[in-house]
């Protein structure tokens, strides 16, 4: 079960927030079969997968990765990185240690193996932070407040000359952030009928293929007008309006957090037609989708793939 926001400033204090800081931050293109473990990695990172698929195995389980995945991982874990041969995924990642001595030098890394620099130092440790155990999935998008503390925090670690007060209270923010992501749990309204819920997820999941009021009504078994009136009645927006809202949300996501063209942005979200896509974008968000993405936009291209050493896809499994 995950922290309430009655109990979210109570986790806050326990858990000594305070000392926790940023160590190492970055960005990650994945090249297909591109499979390597690190064995024992001394930090609380945050994995956020910005586009792309693939797996992780962590402490020897097994997870998968989609765009908007972000994991929380624990302290001492040995994690093999198991790419999509197909989409390799784009990550983002930042290392938090959670208890880093006030007084010590600030190291700006973290060790990834047993006798590396800084291994087991006294200057660092995990922390037990109450409902952020073992393996975290959360959930954000690069508009959210999250994603973009997230993307702010790489760009800084490597963009700017980093000072360890910066980096301290980057880590303050990111954990505090992390608790309120796991407590902001939205539960279903009981006021929703049983008929709305089963539409919205249908929408949810196949927004891309831009479904029609008619569709809706064929998996109800019901008339175009009960759709209308359960969209209108309940969520105070028409049934198409919702479907368009959940498209411009995809589009926005993927104009942030990937480098697709224009064009195959409104492709991926179900809106083909390329004037079509742009005038209801902008109709609804106030700017094109180029504006967007160049206003917003926290990173113009994503890196090269890298050439980290790679093992053979039969050895990481």
């Amino acid at each position: 079960m995950r922290p309430s926001r009655k109990t979210l400033s109570r986790l806050e204090s326990t858990a000594d927030c305070d000392s926790t800081t940023v160590c190492r931050a970055g960005l990650f293109q994945f090249a297909a079969q591109q499979q390597f473990t690190n064995g024992c990695v001394q930090s609380r990172a945050l994995f956020w997968c910005k586009s792309g698929r693939g797996e992780f195995v962590v402490d020897g389980v097994r997870y998968r990765l989609k765009p908007r995945d972000l994991y929380v991982l624990p302290w001492n874990r040995c994690i093999t990185y198991l790419p999509s041969s197909q989409e390799p995924m784009y990550t983002a990642h930042v290392h938090l240690v959670p208890w880093y001595r006030a007084g010590a030098r600030w190291i700006p890394n973290v060790p990834h193996e047993p006798g590396e620099p800084e291994f087991d130092s006294p200057d660092r440790r995990d922390l037990d932070w109450p409902h952020l155990r073992g393996v975290v999935h959360l959930s954000t998008e690069t508009d959210k407040p999250l994603g973009r503390l997230v993307d702010y925090t790489v760009r800084w670690f490597l963009e700017s000359n980093r000072e360890e007060r910066e980096a301290r209270s980057l880590g303050l923010l990111l954990v505090r952030e992390l608790f309120r992501a796991a407590a902001d749990v939205v539960a279903p309204s009981v006021d929703q009928p049983e008929e709305l819920r089963r539409l919205l997820v249908h929408v949810d999941r196949g927004f891309h293929l831009a479904p029609r009021i008619d569709d809706l009504a064929v998996i109800l078994g019901r008339s175009r007008s009960h759709v209308l009136k359960l969209f209108r009645r309940h969520l105070g927006v028409s049934a198409k309006g919702f479907v368009i809202g959940r498209q411009l949300r995809e589009a926005r996501e993927l104009l942030l957090s990937t480098t697709l063209p224009i064009s195959e942005v409104g492709t991926a979200v179900g809106l083909s037609d390329p004037y079509h896509f742009s005038k209801l974008f902008r109709r609804h968000v106030g700017l094109s989708p180029r504006e967007f993405r160049s206003k917003h936009g926290p990173f113009s291209t994503p890196p090269k793939p890298s050439n980290h050493r790679s093992l053979p896809p039969s050895t990481a499994n």
